[in-house]
């Protein structure tokens, strides 16, 4: 896929989830899955621009503070909205909710401390991921295949699509710095 071609299916993913967030709130009147929703497009916002910018540094101590304060309302809010699927016994979207916590937070952790992955560690987080992406795909189905559950089905499927676009941000860059890496010649000292 050219990135013509990307960049129209990754944008048109993120207004499918729009469309979906809006339609949790008019149609279905779910208020916790439209704040769970909505915190999560915040969210998914700021990994998009910190993941598709991971070569450059904040341009101004502005950026950080912005992108910090984001990062800390979307995150509150959907943990708001976990507690509230866990009150509400609604025990499928608090699992949902709480796998996609585990995925950000491997996600952070590779942005933010990228390299070389060998070894265990490399094994370690291909196992978390595998584990948590598992679930993740659990639920889309068991959505799927329930009755009723048509808006819970396309947004689960829809944030499956949009974190592997964010993956992909993420694994671009890793292979960038590791690139990078490999064609600076390592220096001897005497």
């Amino acid at each position: 896929m050219n990135a013509a071609r990307f960049r129209i299916f990754k944008w048109t993913v993120y207004g499918l989830l729009a469309l979906n967030t809006v339609l949790f709130l008019s149609v279905a009147g779910k208020v916790t899955a439209f704040i769970d929703s909505a915190a999560w497009l915040v969210l998914l916002g700021v990994m998009e621009y910190e993941s598709s910018s991971l070569d450059q540094g904040y341009s101004s101590r502005r950026e950080k503070v912005i992108l910090t304060v984001l990062n800390i309302f979307a995150y509150s809010m959907i943990v708001l909205a976990f507690r509230g699927y866990v009150l509400e016994g609604e025990w499928l979207d608090a699992v949902n909710a709480g796998t996609w916590l585990g995925v950000c937070a491997v996600l952070v952790y590779q942005m933010y401390a990228p390299g070389d992955y060998e070894g265990q560690e490399y094994r370690a987080i291909t196992a978390i991921k595998i584990g948590l992406y598992t679930v993740l795909v659990g639920c889309a189905l068991v959505w799927t295949f329930s009755d009723n559950k048509f808006l819970d089905t396309a947004d689960a499927w829809l944030w499956l699509l949009c974190f592997a676009v964010i993956e992909l941000n993420v694994f671009g860059f890793e292979n960038d710095v590791a690139e990078e890496q490999a064609a600076v010649p390592e220096t001897v000292s005497s």
